[in-house]
């Protein structure tokens, strides 16, 4: 079930004061994970099966994903409206499938920047992991069946590991970020608005 209105984010997390944060999430039908770092820090936050209320906090972080805007931020947001895991799962597997009618319109803004979006080299985080030398796991948990609770740290390990790569491949791709930044300065949109916005938005003002 969506709800919408009273629970409308803004149009993008641009917060100046907040802190950057990456993120990645993983779902099965009995099991959400959401991890999570600050810029910098050496530890990375594990959230298993997280309450509603607890993603309001990483609403006030200027998050940062990979491919995010496409996935993780849509189930974010369905968490924070009270979605259950199976109706977490039934989104996931829509949204893989390719069904954009499930995505929420409010969803796009509560990320500050998406990788995949920004970078000029477009390809998946594997590759990115591979191409910088950093670890890469596979996960062979079918993802579209329950995942026994002794195996639930592996999946917690599997997301964490894409958290702290997530890291290292912005920091690759910073001149991508920077030029982004610029783009914003000039169309008057956030840094999370995709390229496309951008343009767009730029050749308006000319017009």
């Amino acid at each position: 079930m969506r709800f919408v209105g009273k629970n409308a984010m803004p149009a993008a997390n641009d917060n100046t004061d907040a802190p950057i944060a990456f993120y990645d999430v993983e779902v099965y039908p009995n099991l959400f994970i959401v991890c999570w770092k600050y810029r910098g820090s050496d530890t990375t936050v594990r959230m298993i099966n997280p309450e509603p209320k607890d993603m309001e906090a990483l609403f006030a972080m200027k998050l940062i994903g990979f491919n995010n805007r496409r996935y993780d931020n849509h189930i974010l947001y369905a968490r924070y409206l009270g979605y259950s895991l199976e109706e977490l799962y039934k989104l996931s597997k829509k949204t893989i499938d390719g069904n954009d009618k499930v995505l929420f319109g409010e969803a796009y803004g509560i990320s500050y920047a998406d990788i995949y979006d920004f970078s000029s080299k477009k390809q998946g985080l594997k590759k990115f992991q591979i191409e910088l030398g950093l670890k890469h796991m596979e996960m062979d948990l079918p993802w579209d069946e329950p995942v026994a609770e002794e195996l639930w740290p592996q999946v917690v390990d599997y997301c964490v590991n894409d958290v702290e790569s997530t890291e290292v491949v912005f920091e690759s791709r910073k001149q991508d970020f920077v030029a982004r930044q610029i783009l914003a300065e000039l169309s008057g949109l956030s840094v999370n608005h995709t390229t496309l916005n951008h343009t767009a938005k730029i050749i308006k003002k000319k017009k």
